[in-house]
């Protein structure tokens, strides 16, 4: 079992798996024809599905926002409620909260694990406000938002159910319901955490879930927040749904919302993979899979897996500015610092799964 675990981190076998899933996707794709769909893409839809996806960031900056804002006594329409929130409130102005954003989508693109961009929000808060607390509102953001994809993701099954088939549409089901538990047992955590957890984790880690399950208990003594968090993480993808929509006409792609809000959660599912980096090589294939089911050929769908991969590289780029002038200024972490905390948290969790 050790040593099973010990290959499935290496990071030869996603290197491997990445270059393996790359090579398979040129060779069995149009590479010409998804060249020249991007080359003669029009700029005019191109600039409008950019727009939309700013559009969907603001909305994962608020969902993220509104959230530890609450933890910290501050509401969306109460500017300061007592002195904490006086002490943290430039820290958690709209302002900061959007730019450590940004910088957070260039550490996510930067850092091989696919979750570097969380990381670095952690480190760079959790000094100030403890880190059981920024890893609270993260996950609540992310649940909020695998919550709207889930949903998008079962409406769209249920128009596309002669598609996809029976079995695809339970699946759907399944997977909005396990959001729905997981935001249950979020909220329940403090009372749902036993101790046999606790005992096989490190002290620092034992610390950082008990103020997690904390935070999640004071969430529920906010319930506006968590409404609107939920509700702006739904309105968010589906804004990004849209956008997608957007980029496929202008590469000539005709092709229902639907078949997005079904294919992109299963695309999504590839940056599980242990044998890839961060799912690359491996998601592509699935989405142009997927794609020329639908009817469209394997040229366009490269051009679109490429497109969706560097959908938010513009705002990462963004965030590389920040971060650099914020590192000047010794406001940010060091990518070692991120890169460390990423990698300390993952095996945490290993130890306490095995």
């Amino acid at each position: 079992m050790a040593c099973a675990r010990a290959v499935l981190r290496s990071k030869w076998l996603r290197i491997g798996g990445t270059l393996a899933g790359i090579t398979f996707l040129v060779h069995n794709v149009d590479m010409g024809k998804a060249g020249r769909s991007l080359m003669g893409a029009d700029w005019r839809w191109a600039v409008l599905g950019l727009a939309l996806t700013a559009v969907a960031c603001l909305a994962s900056v608020f969902e993220w926002g509104v959230l530890l804002r609450s933890s910290a006594g501050l509401g969306v329409r109460s500017p300061v409620d007592h002195a904490e929130g006086h002490q943290h409130h430039h820290l958690f102005s709209w302002q900061r909260l959007s730019s450590s954003y940004l910088q957070s989508l260039f550490f996510a693109q930067l850092l091989p694990a696919g979750v570097g961009g969380d990381a670095m929000r952690t480190v760079e808060m959790g000094k100030v406000v403890g880190h059981g607390k920024i890893l609270a509102s993260l996950a609540g953001s992310r649940m909020a938002g695998t919550m709207g994809m889930a949903f998008w993701g079962l409406a769209a099954a249920v128009l596309l159910r002669g598609w996809i088939g029976i079995g695809s549409l339970i699946g759907a089901c399944v997977f909005a319901a396990v959001m729905v538990l997981a935001w249950m047992a979020a909220l329940a955590a403090d009372r749902i955490v036993g101790r046999h957890f606790l005992e096989r984790s490190s002290r620092a880690f034992v610390r950082t879930i008990h103020s997690f399950a904390q935070t999640f208990s004071g969430y529920r003594r906010h319930p506006h927040a968590i409404v609107q968090c939920i509700v702006v993480g739904a309105a968010g993808w589906g804004v990004n749904i849209l956008a997608l929509d957007i980029f496929a006409r202008a590469i000539g792609i005709d092709v229902s919302w639907t078949v997005f809000a079904v294919a992109i959660p299963v695309t999504l599912v590839a940056t599980l993979t242990p044998f890839s980096v961060n799912g690359l090589g491996i998601r592509e294939g699935v989405l142009v899979g997927m794609l020329t089911h639908a009817g469209v050929s394997s040229g366009h769908a490269a051009a679109m897996a490429v497109l969706v991969d560097v959908q938010m590289l513009p705002f990462g780029i963004v965030g590389a500015g920040l971060w650099m002038r914020h590192r000047r200024q010794e406001a940010a972490p060091a990518i070692a610092e991120v890169a460390q905390a990423e990698t300390t948290a993952a095996h945490e969790l290993v130890a306490v799964a095995a």
